[in-house]
């Protein structure tokens, strides 16, 4: 298939500055992602939740799995992850599933949370670990019984050949 689309580089800059008593500290650091070819990106609404068996629901904001469709990117492409909680009150839970286990992360209000590249081994149980090339969804709850909150999300993967 002949395409239109030329891969292009992400690059990402994290920039710290913080004085404390006129001592300056932080760092600034930069990395780029060559050959991307494709980025999901979108701002959407994360439904609230009541802890409970029957309660306990999460909204899907992507998938990914071994082909491009509608809300899924493919899993072996990925480069980079960022999701942003809009909400200036309530957290975002935020879980990794790689239909089995999951690693939950806690997106503070007006903060973000960044997966830079594919790591984010942690023990999933007691003798395997969760990496991102294991992950098949990414779900959002917000903290909130009643409240919906706002996300950001930017997905950035490679070329498909």
């Amino acid at each position: 298939m002949a395409t239109t689309v030329i891969p292009a580089n992400l690059t990402v800059n994290i920039v710290e500055s913080y004085s404390l008593n006129g001592v300056d500290y932080g760092n600034s650091m930069s990395k780029t992602y060559i050959d991307n070819g494709q980025v999901s990106q979108r701002v959407m609404s994360i439904a609230g939740s009541t802890v409970g068996e029957d309660t306990n629901f999460f909204t899907t904001i992507l998938s990914l799995d071994n082909i491009d469709a509608k809300g899924q990117v493919v899993r072996a492409d990925y480069k980079y992850f960022r999701i942003t909680n809009l909400d200036t009150v309530n957290t975002l839970n935020l879980r990794f599933f790689n239909n089995a286990d999951y690693v939950a992360v806690k997106v503070l209000p007006a903060s973000s949370f960044l997966l830079m590249d594919n790591g984010i081994d942690t023990p999933a149980t007691e003798t395997a670990t969760l990496a991102i090339t294991d992950i098949y969804e990414i779900v959002g709850q917000s903290s909130s019984a009643t409240e919906a909150i706002d996300v950001e999300f930017v997905m950035v993967t490679g070329v498909t050949a």
